[in-house]
């Protein structure tokens, strides 16, 4: 069954994207997902004093915003896990402008999961959300009014601790991947923006020589290398893949030794790539990589548990430094280049969430509500801690000189000056 809610045209017409150029924060960590934004003047710390709005949200969700131009973008799941919607609102304002809902089929989780945890990707003209249901993965278009476009599944595709890794659009195509437990495949799919039509699919090897399948749970990265744009995916069984985005070409491919999950999606700045595997609070492993246009990327280096590395937040690369922020509090900074520690400090509590860059900020929520502040730099420095609603466990947006954050029970929006 589903459900379609309209309201405040006027306000909708006004928000069209044709009148937008430069979208700062329209997928999972923004721009090519560096997890690099900008804003001037956010406060280190701050109070409810400092919301320039918040909302109380209808349901639970790890999703993270998504804006094009004004017009924000939300997956919610009702609390009773058979309800789920993509919401829009006013970034300016909070003003809830439409919300499609549909009636899902629930599936396995695991005990930390929602419903709601892979975040939509918006262009000019849709919004795409990409999700499980029942036994099969579901991709959804929605257009900036909020009208059904098209709707794709593929039976027997479901991950065994439910949904996790966003859609990405690259050279106009939707790519998602998606992994079926019973068939033990994986496969990365390209789909035609207008249509959904499937432009191309790439199957990737999920079991082992143990045979464990171990499915993916990352968001793929986008790069651009000598001009050529490329799609960047991995998989522990598979490893690293570059594709084209427009014909599912393999550009380059490293294997790697990976035995485990990949769940914190793939870092990227300063010309190369990083990402962690792991296994819950023991095992982990990295591998930081200069991709190439042509051939087999470069290994810069491998790091292992004793390296200080996170496990579902994602790390940041930027001017140089690596930054690993780790599930149980611990920030590790490395140089990026060499993977060389330059400083390893805690900052106590427990983090699902993906800190992101601002304003001269590393920042970051916590489970436990806690949101923290640190010095960009070589040098460790917490500039504020401030106390939220609820636990945080969506990643932070940046758009339009506004820090949006959701908590697992409001949206929140603060206004840089």
């Amino acid at each position: 069954m589903i459900r379609f809610y309209l309201t405040l045209p006027a306000i909708l017409l006004s928000l069209h994207p044709a009148a937008t150029s430069a979208q700062e924060w329209s997928r999972f960590r923004g721009k090519d997902g560096s997890g690099v934004g900008r804003m001037t003047h956010l406060p280190a710390e701050f109070t409810k004093a400092a919301y320039d709005w918040a909302i109380k949200l209808e349901g639970v969700g790890h999703s993270s915003p998504v804006l094009w131009g004004n017009q924000l973008f939300l997956t919610v799941n009702r609390e009773s896990g058979k309800d789920r919607r993509i919401e829009s609102y006013d970034g300016n304002t909070g003003k809830q402008l439409w919300s499609w809902s549909e009636t899902l089929e629930e599936h396995n989780l695991h005990k930390h999961n929602n419903f709601a945890s892979s975040t939509p990707v918006v262009t000019a003209e849709a919004v795409f959300a990409v999700w499980g249901s029942g036994n099969k993965t579901e991709a959804v278009a929605l257009d900036h009014d909020g009208k059904l476009l098209w709707r794709r599944d593929w039976p027997a595709f479901s991950s065994d601790h439910g949904f996790g890794a966003s859609p990405v659009v690259s050279n106009a195509t939707l790519i998602l991947h998606t992994d079926s437990v019973e068939n033990r495949v994986s496969q990365v799919i390209g789909l035609d923006l207008k249509t959904g039509e499937t432009l191309w699919e790439v199957e990737r090897k999920t079991v082992g020589e143990d045979e464990k399948h171990l499915t993916a749970y990352n968001t793929p990265t986008t790069i651009q290398i000598d001009g050529q744009e490329m799609v960047v995916v991995l998989q522990t069984n598979d490893g690293w893949k570059a594709l084209d985005p427009a014909t599912g070409e393999v550009i380059w491919s490293h294997e790697g030794d990976y035995t485990m999950r990949s769940v914190g999606s793939i870092a990227s700045g300063d010309g190369m790539l990083f990402a962690t595997f792991g296994s819950g609070g023991n095992g982990k492993q990295a591998t930081a990589l200069k991709p190439t246009s042509s051939g087999a990327p470069e290994i810069l280096y491998e790091l292992g548990i004793a390296d200080g590395l996170g496990y579902v937040p994602t790390p940041l690369i930027h001017d140089g430094l690596l930054y690993l922020w780790g599930d149980g509090g611990v920030l590790t900074c490395r140089d990026a280049e060499t993977g060389a520690e330059v400083y390893r400090e805690r900052i106590g509590g427990n983090f699902f969430s993906s800190p992101v860059i601002v304003d001269g900020k590393i920042i970051c929520g916590s489970r436990d509500g806690e949101f923290i502040s640190v010095k960009l730099g070589p040098k460790f420095e917490i500039l504020g801690r401030s106390r939220l609603d609820s636990g945080m466990n969506a990643t932070p947006a940046i758009a339009n000189n506004r820090l949006y954050l959701r908590t697992d029970t409001h949206l929140i929006c603060i206004k840089g000056e």
